[in-house]
């Protein structure tokens, strides 16, 4: 084989990959037709492969029909040699080898039994060999060494055979279904499909169907069946993915409340106060997790101005949260990593700034640091997101009257300025007031943070009408981002719900001052995060992921509140900004 030498330098140096443990098996079809049989299979972590083998001249040749022999191909040279080589090294993992006799079932299992023993894999431990295609009689299994086991191929005499030397039963998935492997099967294909899996588990043993649909919706859906090894031609892509499917399957177990706005206020008029809701990375598909995880319904779905926002940054398609926020904040794209600054690296002014000399009050509430790219663009002016320091400083002269945010561990980076309180003791914004809810971010919803960002803008949005000023409010859910990055689909609607909760109360105030214009975006979408399958039912959805970077997708902006006709359409992301303000003339 051509460049077996690389293949097995490959193979040596990844087997620790190839050993680690998955939640489903993947049985490699036909891997004699793959370019580097065995390896490429045994490298990708099949747990079944599958060798189709023909006697010929007193010699077991690799190949599907007798016309098709290529001399250099043999059981031997493909196989069993590197199961031994890597037997004797200590490095062979637990492994079954599905032979696919395709000559004389007697004589060709006579030379397979002797040549398994010339090479001593008779009694390695986690190896087995199950013997297919042209077998021996049921009745004759018991005749054959210990060490050979037999892939049983009817459905029918399970309970009139002896199962003790089947290693699997496998049938053609044709027989029951003609489902391609995408969308749903039908129903009554579906429940034949439950049957003949049941009918196997009946008896304890492992199910395979071969001739079977080979896509990822199709290795998702067995797997869920509990098919027990999963056919595939793409094994190593198989297994890759089975890997992940449990990680980016959720089931919600505790549906959230849905506020129904009451959509009382006049369009016409000007609002007194704006708030503005960041989910970071929050596209369709996060937002639509989250509804399907909660029985269909968000608060966030229930409103009727929807627009959409084009994130590109000046120097690139796909933004990161710096030059997105900026854009929010001021009015004016720039380039990636750059706070409150222009594509020259020039100051900004931003709305807080703006609306501050006003007599606006100002609060940051946010689940990242308050020096995270988000908040900072909204106070800062630095050409580099990462100068913690340089950001910091910034807020001595802001007109951010009080944040709530992780970073506690760059506390004395912030002006003296600020005071340092707890949310119990946060009453009033007559000093300027820093609270710290995290070290670094926030903790997540999966480490227990709770309903700590609806009720901490909850308690400040009561704060802030007790001020008897208007006031603009920028609110951060900043970790569906991470988890996108992180392509966790649980974490992703985990923080994607506790957000939806926080848009409830936010909309319980605007409709108890119909005064105040709510604008809900994303500074981008993150991962290319798609919904696969699901159940709205159940709550279940599972998603996969283009990438673990941002994505140049548009996002979503929701309005609501006077003025909120005026973020219907497609624009760009800095015209967010030059909207809020044409609202508040």
């Amino acid at each position: 084989m051509k460049n077996s030498i690389l293949i097995l330098f490959l193979c040596l140096c990844s087997l620790s990959f190839a050993q680690q443990k998955v939640n489903y098996k993947v049985h490699a079809h036909n891997d004699y037709a793959q370019e580097f049989p065995f390896w490429e299979a045994y490298i990708g972590g099949a747990s079944s492969i599958e060798v189709d083998v023909f006697l010929k001249e007193n010699t077991l040749f690799v190949t599907h029909s007798e016309n098709e022999i290529n001399k250099a191909n043999t059981l031997e040279k493909l196989y069993l040699q590197p199961l031994k080589q890597l037997q004797t090294e200590g490095r062979l993992r637990s492994l079954q080898l599905l032979i696919d006799i395709k000559s004389d079932a007697e004589a060709t299992l006579k030379a397979i039994t002797k040549a398994i023993k010339k090479h001593n894999l008779d009694e390695v431990e986690g190896l087995r060999f199950v013997i297919s295609g042209n077998k021996p009689k049921a009745t004759d299994y018991s005749e054959y060494p210990d060490f050979i086991q037999f892939d049983h191929q009817n459905l029918d005499n399970l309970d009139s055979i002896d199962l003790s030397k089947v290693a699997l039963v496998s049938v053609n998935y044709k027989n029951y279904s003609v489902w391609n492997g995408f969308g749903n099967m039908v129903a009554p294909e579906l429940e034949e499909v439950e049957e003949a899996i049941a009918k196997a588990h009946a008896v304890n043993k492992p199910f395979r169907f071969w001739a079977s649909p080979d896509t990822k919706i199709a290795w998702t859906r067995f797997a869920n069946l509990g098919v027990d090894f999963i056919n595939s031609d793409k094994p190593a892509e198989a297994v890759s993915y089975l890997k992940t499917l449990d990680q980016n399957t959720y089931v919600n177990t505790q549906q959230i409340e849905v506020y129904q706005p009451e959509f009382q206020f006049d369009y016409n008029d000007t609002p007194v106060n704006v708030i503005l809701m960041i989910g970071d990375g929050t596209g369709l598909a996060q937002i639509t997790s989250g509804q399907i995880a909660n029985g269909g319904q968000l608060t966030v779905t229930q409103l009727k101005d929807i627009g959409f926002s084009k994130t590109a940054a000046t120097d690139d398609l796909v933004t990161d949260s710096a030059a997105g926020a900026t854009a929010m904040a001021t009015g004016t794209k720039t380039h990636n990593r750059a706070i409150g600054v222009d594509p020259d690296d020039q100051p900004l002014q931003n709305i807080t700034e703006l609306l501050g000399g006003k007599g606006f009050a100002a609060g940051l509430i946010t689940t990242d640091a308050i020096d995270g790219a988000t908040p900072a663009s909204f106070f800062a002016h630095r050409k580099e997101r990462d100068d913690a320091k340089g950001i910091l400083s910034d807020l001595e002269g802001s007109e951010i009257d009080f944040f709530i945010a992780g970073g506690k561990s760059k506390a004395a980076l912030v002006p003296d300025s600020y005071q340092v309180k707890t949310l119990a003791d946060f009453n009033s914004i007559e000093e300027k007031t820093a609270i710290y809810v995290g070290d670094g971010k926030v903790p997540s919803i999966a480490d227990g943070r709770g309903p700590l960002l609806p009720n901490s803008v909850k308690q400040s949005l009561e704060i802030l009408e007790n001020n008897k000023k208007p006031f603009f409010m920028m609110i951060e859910a900043a970790q569906i981002d991470s988890n996108g990055h992180a392509n966790n689909t649980s974490g992703i609607v985990q923080e994607m719900l506790d957000f939806d909760q926080t848009i409830a109360e936010v909309l319980k105030f605007a409709d108890k001052t119909k005064n105040t214009l709510v604008v809900i975006t994303a500074d981008h979408e993150t991962s290319g995060f798609g919904i696969i399958s699901g159940d709205l039912d159940k709550g279940e959805l599972h998603g996969e992921f283009l990438t673990t970077n941002h994505t140049g997708i548009m996002v979503p902006v929701f309005a609501y509140g006077p003025q909120a006709q005026n973020f219907r359409g497609a624009f760009e992301n800095n015209e967010i900004f030059h909207k809020i303000l044409a609202a508040l003339k």
